[in-house]
């Protein structure tokens, strides 16, 4: 293998040995195999080492934090340790398509001013009603509605998921990496901060390249949305005052768009919850 890859995949997880397999597996079944893996143990407390160590991959590196930190911090863990130029995430219940870094290489290749490439996901919804019945709620691709702009991305409108997208390592260490302060949205915040330091530097392509899986307990709704809120206040205030921020709905919260309020509107009404 390359002493220095071109790409580190960083894979956090915590207590999620049962499905880890099928991240870890989707990478190695990539068609561009200049790689390394960086598996984030959050402190585990189930079996997740013994799983990494059956497989014998050299390109797999491990490391188990002592303290659970969260996804943020894992991933800054695993950016502290990365050896390759592009930056890429999994989390351990998601899978790429075998050619994910092959086209996101290409993409680079073909424009190199560009800091981060994002990409459409097959993104399936699952929630638990109030009554403990798992329900299918979306399964189909989602993308940027063809195009990219900065205000959309500031009006919530595009939201670049950690799983679709591949970043350049020196440019986002620059930034800060990811903002240990949150514990949801840190990805979105990540790609406004991005768009404040290079507001061309994203590139989307339209293709879904992994399956994302997602669930949502609406017996724990209250407090689920009660932590969304917190955070979305969190970003507002941090980015309070930048010009295109003006006339976004999504903070304070407003039923009908594309705020928490909505979101759970759209559950509710839809399902008749």
């Amino acid at each position: 293998m390359n002493n220095k890859p071109e790409f580190t995949v960083i894979i956090p997880t915590y207590n999620r040995c049962y499905i880890l397999w099928r991240a870890i597996q989707s990478v190695l079944n990539q068609t561009y195999p200049y790689f390394e893996i960086i598996i984030i143990d959050d402190a585990s407390t189930d079996e997740t080492e013994k799983l990494v160590g059956q497989f014998t991959d050299p390109r797999i590196n491990y490391i188990k934090l002592k303290k659970n930190g969260g996804q943020s911090a894992a991933r800054n863990a695993g950016l502290r340790n990365a050896k390759g130029k592009f930056i890429a995430y999994l989390d351990s219940d998601n899978s790429w398509y075998p050619d994910f870094l092959e086209l996101m290489l290409k993409g680079f290749k073909d424009n190199r001013d560009k800091v981060v490439i994002f990409c459409k996901k097959n993104y399936r919804l699952t929630i638990t009603d109030e009554k403990g019945q798992d329900i299918r709620a979306r399964d189909e691709m989602t993308n940027a509605d063809k195009y990219f702009d900065l205000k959309r991305l500031w009006h919530r409108r595009i939201m670049i998921d950690t799983n679709c997208l591949v970043h350049k390592k020196a440019e986002i260490l620059k930034l800060g990496g990811w903002d240990e302060n949150l514990k949801f949205w840190e990805d979105w915040e990540l790609s406004l901060r991005v768009s404040k330091k290079y507001p061309k530097g994203f590139l989307y392509l339209n293709r879904a390249l992994l399956n994302y899986e997602q669930k949502i307990n609406l017996r724990d709704s209250e407090n689920t949305f009660k932590l969304w809120e917190k955070e979305e206040r969190k970003i507002f205030n941090k980015h309070k005052g930048y010009p295109l921020l003006k006339d976004q709905t999504w903070f304070p919260p407003q039923v009908g768009n594309r705020s928490t309020l909505g979101v759970v509107e759209y559950l509710k009404n839809k399902h008749r919850l």
